[in-house]
């Protein structure tokens, strides 16, 4: 309820005023700083921490970030399209229609698009796609 008073008085989004709270008081970044960066292209918290410095400061920051961090990067792979797994060029897309088609796991997802299968790399950041991709679809 403030919030929305808050903006009414100033004539923000409720949108508006979240990406502005300051979410790294060491370096009074914002949500939307952090969106940028993935926007630009940072594929990690890693990258995002090297562009941006959020929680490279105190540090308290870091447990929160890292997730929404992480949570904007997988995001932007579903809205995008894009591909998961180069080995055997696997889109968010066809997890999307292994779900649909009745996989109920990344192990049955893996068995039908063989994400994660070639040379391994992609499987941890995949899982973490396929639990958000479950709970969505």
């Amino acid at each position: 309820m403030l919030k929305t008073i808050i903006s009414k008085l100033m004539g923000k989004s409720n949108d508006k005023i979240e990406n502005s709270n300051i979410i790294c008081g060491c370096f009074n970044l914002t949500e939307q700083d952090l969106k940028n960066a993935v926007s630009n292209g940072a594929k990690t918290f890693e990258e995002v921490q090297q562009i941006t410095k959020v929680s490279t400061g105190c540090g308290k920051c870091k447990g929160n970030n890292e997730k929404l961090v992480n949570n904007l990067i997988l995001k932007k792979k579903i809205d995008e399209n894009q591909v998961v797994c180069g080995c055997y060029n696997v889109k968010v897309q066809d997890m999307i229609n292994a779900i649909k088609n009745g996989s109920r796991s990344f192990e049955e997802i893996q068995k039908v698009t063989k994400a994660g299968t070639g040379c391994g790399g992609c499987i941890e950041s995949n899982k973490a796609l396929v639990g958000q991709l479950l709970a969505k679809y």
